[in-house]
């Protein structure tokens, strides 16, 4: 949130965080992006977030937690003119390998105001170095709320091999503008413990999309990615 026309934001943070004992954690986080040195041509270019965080185990293989966020856009945020106030909350349940024996277990489903400022390519296996689900959310209509799904298994077999499978969903809420889905798979070789690599291979599927037809910015159809990765720890 920095450009030439725009100035300078100066970021502050504020986390409080409670746990009584092992089983139960609870919180609330904030952080601000202030625009003190926005030009006032730029007008109000100012994003507050604020979250509420709670988790409990059940035992120490399986937890359930969550939170939920809520904003206030300055009025010259893009999309504050639909809603300045937008919201998102998400909820996860975490199954370790400890139980299941044969996989770990990440179930996740969050909601989220089509306004609300966050990371759309956050389900990606390589950020937005790669196509991801959420792509399309710049045209995603803004009084809507978009539903998403992240599951991933992980597997450890050994010391040295491991694997998983990951789904990733979005449904913007949105006519005429498809859901996107992902899903990939990998394996993992831990050479030595400073060195490990990766072969990944992910899929996106965005659509027809039928209705952008000339518009070269919205993403349809399928693609994908293999990935190799080496990993060196110092």
């Amino acid at each position: 949130m920095n450009d030439s026309g725009s100035g300078t934001h100066m970021t502050y943070v504020l986390d409080l965080n409670w746990q009584p004992g092992e089983k139960f954690f609870a919180g609330a986080t904030g952080y601000w992006f202030d625009d003190d040195s926005t030009p006032d041509t730029a007008g109000d270019l100012g994003v507050k977030n604020y979250g509420l965080y709670a988790g409990y185990k059940f035992t120490p293989a399986v937890e359930l937690k969550g939170i939920y966020y809520f904003q206030d856009l300055g009025k010259d945020v893009s999309g504050a003119a639909y809603e300045d106030s937008p919201k998102a909350w998400k909820a996860v349940l975490d199954v370790k390998q400890d139980l299941l024996k044969f996989t770990g277990l990440w179930i996740e489903y969050s909601q989220q105001d089509n306004t609300f400022i966050g990371y759309n390519d956050r389900y990606s296996i390589g950020g937005g170095a790669y196509d991801h689900v959420g792509r399309n959310m710049e045209y995603a209509n803004p009084y809507g709320t978009s539903k998403w799904w992240f599951v991933k298994a992980d597997q450890q077999w050994n010391d040295k091999w491991s694997t998983f499978i990951r789904f990733a969903n979005v449904d913007y809420d949105t006519a005429g503008l498809d859901d996107a889905t992902e899903w990939g798979l990998g394996v993992g070789y831990q050479y030595t413990p400073a060195i490990g690599f990766e072969l990944a291979y992910d899929q996106v599927d965005h659509g027809d999309n039928g209705w952008a037809v000339g518009d070269p910015d919205v993403a349809r159809g399928k693609d994908h990615v293999v990935r190799f990765r080496t990993t060196i720890n110092f």
